[in-house]
């Protein structure tokens, strides 16, 4: 049988035609990038039913092909532990950029969820690097500890992409961009102190710890 006429069956199984049991098969069959394709096509309640029956691995692959734009409803429908197994093997599977794109359409709640399930910084930094809106990043962050976002940083620095650091860590208060810097190294301060004093100036000079006095200078 064609795609095509895969397709058709997928498109009648979703609108109730055939029981969940049969259409998975056909869902299958048809692989991830044809199923992204269909998927603006379903019901919405349909589709949901569907990609909850699907496993992980190949909701992953089917989103690399959708913009998550074209299903928002349903994919802001399904719960937070669904979006972050999806997050997480899309990071397995180094689809960080698929990653950033389906973070972008959560609250910065929702985010901070995933921020924290993921729990791997170097993975969340690679997912940052990907997201345009960053602003988002800044308003999920603002209550993880100190130590969590001074760990991020490092793995920015390790990704060579201090950059991400500088505009999320301005967005913070200067005091809480204080408390970060000093739990770094200096190796990293000397990166990270020039562009966040452009940014913040004396309101971050002046609460840094003693000892950072002399990097700052």
């Amino acid at each position: 049988m064609d795609k095509l006429k895969l397709g058709q069956r997928l498109l009648l199984a979703a609108q109730g035609v055939a029981p969940l049991a049969l259409k998975l098969p056909v869902i299958l069959r048809l692989g991830p990038q044809r199923v992204a394709e269909l998927a603006p096509h379903l019901p919405g309640a349909r589709l949901r039913e569907l990609i909850l029956a699907l496993p992980v691995d190949f909701l992953a692959k089917t989103a690399v092909h959708l913009d998550p734009r074209a299903i928002l409803d349903t994919y802001l429908s399904l719960p937070d532990s669904l979006h972050l197994e999806v997050a997480r093997q899309l990071c397995a599977d180094r689809q960080f950029a698929t990653a950033a794109r389906y973070a972008e359409c959560l609250s910065p709640l929702k985010i901070r969820v995933l921020i924290i399930g993921i729990n791997n910084v170097d993975h969340v930094m690679q997912i940052a690097r990907h997201i345009e809106d960053l602003e988002l990043i800044v308003q999920a962050v603002r209550t993880l500890s100190g130590g969590y976002l001074a760990q991020l940083t490092l793995a920015a620095e390790r990704d060579a992409n201090l950059a991400v650091s500088v505009r999320v860590l301005s967005g913070l208060s200067p005091a809480r961009q204080a408390e970060i810097c000093g739990l770094l190294p200096d190796h990293v301060l000397q990166q990270l102190l020039p562009p966040l004093l452009e940014i913040g100036g004396e309101a971050l000079r002046e609460r840094l710890p003693e000892r950072l006095q002399v990097l700052a200078d």
